[in-house]
């Protein structure tokens, strides 16, 4: 074992400062390859990427999501000159058309997406959001992962998304400026500690080597009942 993807997963960050040079074609389609490769439910491939490149199809974002008159004083200013755009959308009905084929027909899925306790559709959507970033990050490219949130149906329109799909989020990718990243600091959120992987970790935080709380694996039965 290489450890490859354990340094990758290690040193992948969010980047809010991009350079305007754009990612060439076989290099954003090899990353594009990447992502649809993840695990579906049923491979029914419920996804979808709008790729907007360049500064004319990514305005169509821009302008749908953030209005020139609110873009003045904007933190992360040359996010708006990053040169590729992914935004991903989820398919409901592909997964219900898929589990009323006959070899899952028995699963009673196939007829209707409230039927789902899980929506499959947005897991394998996130699936493929993730794989994106970090076959990116792997070939020297920066990623930032963002939501549509209320401007969702606005940015459906202006893309021409139907409307049987579901907005999961946008990926900016393109090149980091380094210089910029380095001077610009890092958004609060990035600097949270990691929860702990086992709840006999002591807490970073705390002097005493007080045992953390919020563990994110549970042995045998949730930690604490």
């Amino acid at each position: 074992m290489t450890g490859a993807f354990s340094e990758l997963a290690r040193r992948r960050r969010m980047t809010r400062h991009f350079l305007a040079d754009p990612v060439d074609e076989p290099l954003l389609a090899h990353v594009l390859d990447a992502a649809r490769r993840v695990p579906s439910a049923g491979n029914a491939q419920g996804f979808d990427f709008v790729v907007l490149r360049g500064p004319d199809e990514t305005a169509r974002y821009w302008d749908a999501a953030m209005p020139p008159d609110r873009r003045e004083g904007f933190r992360w200013a040359s996010l708006l000159a990053c040169p590729v755009l992914v935004t991903v959308w989820a398919d409901p009905s592909a997964y219900v058309e898929r589990y009323g084929e006959p070899d899952k027909a028995p699963t009673g899925l196939g007829s209707d997406a409230g039927a789902w306790a899980t929506p499959y559709w947005t897991v394998d959507s996130a699936f493929a959001a993730m794989a994106l970033q970090y076959a990116a990050i792997d070939e020297g490219l920066g990623v930032l992962f963002f939501g549509m949130f209320e401007h969702a149906d606005a940015v459906a329109g202006a893309l021409g998304v139907p409307a049987s799909h579901q907005p999961i989020g946008v990926i900016a990718m393109g090149w980091p400026d380094r210089s910029a990243e380095a001077a610009g600091g890092h958004a609060a959120s990035e600097k949270r500690p990691r929860r702990p992987l086992f709840g006999a970790e002591p807490d970073p935080a705390a002097a005493d080597g007080t045992v953390a709380d919020r563990p994110v694996v549970h042995r045998g039965r949730w930690l604490g009942h």
